[in-house]
């Protein structure tokens, strides 16, 4: 079962179930963890830094300003700021969506890995995604969940809305889980 991981300024309460062994305790220590400041500005629980111990976050969603506020194998919330990642026309770059999306559905599959055991890494193979209005301003949010999370193959949908909670786009990816 996935544990929901409520982030950034939110409590980070313990949860019944421990996402980290032993082993990995070490690098749960905000001091000796290499991604420490990068996770935590990101929005990622400690509780959650196994699956992403070795390469943090990535310095791309940093570019972006993606920050997590809710991670589970089941829904990740994310949002990202229209400033700053726009297009020449001063509206939210096509591409910065498209990354938001694959940073969301990737870590999903990332999670969905961890929980079930299975010492794979998602590398994505499908990322598609409909604009359908354009983002002018304040924080983009996603919300990502599963269509399909398999033992080789997952599929994730990510919704981004505006403030207002208008829909500016609709992806899916789909990763391929492997060794």
């Amino acid at each position: 079962m996935s544990q929901n991981h409520t982030t950034a300024s939110a409590s980070n309460e313990s949860s019944d179930s421990r996402h980290t062994s032993e082993a990995e305790a070490p690098l749960r220590a905000t001091t000796e963890h290499p991604f420490a400041d990068q996770l935590t500005r990101a929005g990622v629980p400690e509780e959650l830094w196994g699956p992403f111990g070795k390469f943090g976050v990535g310095p791309l969603v940093e570019k972006l300003g993606i920050v997590f506020t809710e991670m589970s194998t089941r829904r990740l919330v994310a949002t990202m700021p229209v400033e700053g990642n726009t297009q020449v026309a001063g509206i939210l770059h096509g591409g910065a969506s498209a990354a938001l999306a694959e940073t969301l559905g990737s870590f999903g599959a990332a999670l969905h890995s961890f929980e079930q055991g299975l010492g794979k890494r998602p590398v994505g193979v499908d990322l598609n995604s409909t604009h359908h209005r354009a983002g002018v301003s304040g924080l983009v949010t996603a919300v990502c969940t599963p269509i399909f999370l398999g033992s080789r193959i997952t599929t994730h949908e990510i919704i981004m809305s505006d403030e207002q909670g208008k829909r500016l786009c609709t992806s899916r990816i789909t990763n391929m889980l492997v060794e």
